[in-house]
């Protein structure tokens, strides 16, 4: 759950979701990323067949790579970390390693045989502005952009005027969150009108853990025991560090 740091933890009944047997508490520790990279999906309405471009393969996008294949999409994964593509090639992705001065709009432009890839997901942490700019460049007439990530947002008109394409910010993981209502007092959002939720997006991520349609042990890479926590914090910094326990 997304519950406080404390000795004692009390979390609203909207935030917990039950484990189930299949997947075990390492696993489960990634369910909140898993609903970060979920939501943004679902904001981009994937169908079987389509085309996806994601760029940046921290952990976020390397789920996000993961639960576009479950949905039976072709993906594109792009990122400067020759460590990380490769961690998508395993989950059934093409890649761009741009430390080997891959071109990314080339490599889309072929990979979606000339017409324009379907969407973009943007999960990168990046000041630049060339990343949408680039995102945009790949999409098909009517494409669709989604930021996960944090990327600079100085937006040319013409990229997206031309296309009529759709940019989207996802926030979080989900409808509810931010919500003094839906969070800390309880009152959940009818399912008949808000399908996915934080809390169902948890159960959903969960799910997928137990099928085996994500898998998050490659994932972690390095582990910790509580008294080191300061050198698991200092570990943070450290650009080969994906999921660290």
């Amino acid at each position: 759950s997304n519950g406080y740091h404390a000795e004692v933890v009390r979390v609203p009944k909207n935030l917990v979701a039950s484990i189930p047997e299949e997947v075990n508490d390492e696993e489960a520790a990634f369910t909140v990323l898993g609903a970060i990279a979920l939501q943004g999906i679902r904001l981009a309405n994937p169908t079987v067949g389509e085309t996806f471009v994601v760029i940046g393969l921290g952990l976020i996008g390397l789920l996000t790579v993961q639960i576009l294949k479950a949905n039976g999409c072709r993906v594109l994964a792009v990122d400067f970390d020759s460590t990380k593509c490769d961690l998508a090639m395993q989950f059934g992705a093409e890649v761009v390693d741009l430390s080997k001065e891959q071109d990314p709009i080339n490599f889309a432009n072929a990979y979606s045989r000339g017409q324009g890839v379907d969407a973009v997901i943007i999960t990168a942490s990046s000041n630049s502005n060339d990343i949408v700019h680039q995102a945009a460049t790949m999409c098909r007439k009517r494409g669709r952009i989604i930021l996960v990530g944090v990327v600079g947002l100085d937006l040319k008109r013409t990229d997206f005027y031309e296309k009529e394409l759709t940019f989207q910010v996802s926030c979080s993981y989900g409808p509810g969150r931010y919500d003094e209502e839906y969070e800390n007092k309880g009152k959940d959002y009818p399912l008949g009108f808000v399908r996915w939720t934080e809390q169902r997006n948890f159960e959903a991520v969960l799910d997928l853990m137990a099928s085996g349609s994500i898998d998050v042990k490659p994932l972690i890479t390095h582990q910790f025991k509580i008294h080191d926590a300061v050198t698991a914090y200092e570990k943070l910094d450290d650009p080969s560090c994906l999921g660290i326990l």
